[in-house]
């Protein structure tokens, strides 16, 4: 419900960390219907049911990179395990985060989100976000040249 009384229904994809917006997503039989709230707008929130698979698919399917969705999960694990281990080769503090362990992390000040390109990483520090692309963009393909 925000301040205005309007009730917006739909599934939360995320909330912004800067805006703290919130992106709602409502899946009709015929059409996708994007939302987006802004937090000072919004009176309450109810959380009526939990998301399901099938619409967990269909946010993937809308906001997912077309290149990780060519990828399986086997896929993106594996690649998610050679950016870690050339990040760990380079001294860096790497975690796996996230909700299903999908993230890496490095020092709670840059996050590589799948499929772990130059890309995918996302920081509010632009001098550690410009290092970190540029030690994935020079990623030797051959681990043995490591």
């Amino acid at each position: 419900m925000t301040e205005d009384g309007i009730e917006h229904v739909g599934f939360v994809y995320t909330v912004d960390p800067v805006s703290e917006t919130y992106i709602l997503a409502n899946f009709d039989s015929e059409k996708t219907k994007i939302d987006l709230i802004m937090s000072h707008a919004v009176s309450s929130v109810n959380i009526v049911s939990e998301i399901t698979d099938t619409h967990r698919q269909q946010l993937d399917r809308l906001f997912r990179p077309a290149a990780e969705k060519d990828l399986s999960e086997d896929d993106l694990k594996w690649r998610q395990s050679i950016v870690k281990a050339w990040l760990l080769k380079n001294r860096l503090p790497v975690e796996v985060g996230g909700t299903h362990g999908e993230l890496l992390t490095i020092a709670e000040a840059l996050v590589i989100q799948p499929p772990y390109g130059p890309d995918n990483c996302v920081s509010t520090n632009e001098i550690i976000l410009g290092k970190i692309q540029g030690l994935i963009k020079n990623m030797p393909v051959d681990q043995e040249q490591w």
